[in-house]
């Protein structure tokens, strides 16, 4: 057998090994320059916070710009959901004073709209109305806001949904980020 036609079938495997590992790298690569970029145009984007954001969805790794407005939009509803089943899961504890009740039954409110405003912004983003994606996810953001800012109207209450209300408010800022870079 002839020792050059042998390793022609080991250097296409090479090949093809070396071209995966360097298409990984580069869109992986995709979603750094996109956070660093949405850091840099939006003083409310943290890097970090972003790429970690988009690791967690499986689709990120062979997105472009496109996807990963899509992607922001599919974690800021996961997130407003899940805020929703916390607030629930605290509203049935007997132990919540009347105060905070109050507080958390206008967060569920304003949790529950920016469920049906994302839904809205995911729909224009298939339709490629920006601006009304823009919109809606600056409402989401707005939400987070006005649910923390009602448990600092007592003085010594804290909420018990800051962690949700920051996590809402940094993912409304990447994709508003994305969706100003689309527009």
């Amino acid at each position: 057998m002839n020792p050059k036609s042998s390793s022609f079938p080991f250097m296409i495997i090479i090949s093809m090994i070396i071209f995966n590992i360097s298409t990984t790298i580069v869109v992986a690569d995709f979603v750094q320059k996109t956070c660093k970029k949405c850091e840099k145009n939006n003083p409310n984007v943290n890097y970090e916070f972003c790429v970690s954001s988009f690791r967690s969805h499986p689709g990120s790794d062979s997105a472009d710009l496109r996807k990963l407005g899509a992607i922001s939009l599919h974690l800021i509803g996961n997130n407003v959901s899940r805020s929703v089943e916390y607030v629930e899961d605290l509203l049935h504890k007997k132990e919540v004073d009347p105060y905070k009740r109050a507080r958390l039954n206008d967060c569920l409110e304003v949790y529950c709209e920016a469920a049906v405003s994302v839904e809205e912004g995911k729909k224009a983003y298939k339709e490629g109305r920006y601006d009304d994606v823009n919109i809606k996810v600056s409402s989401v953001m707005d939400a987070g806001r006005v649910c923390e800012d009602g448990f600092r109207e007592k003085e010594g209450v804290s909420s018990p949904l800051t962690r949700w209300n920051n996590d809402t408010f940094k993912l409304t800022a990447i994709a508003l980020s994305i969706i100003n870079m689309l527009s």
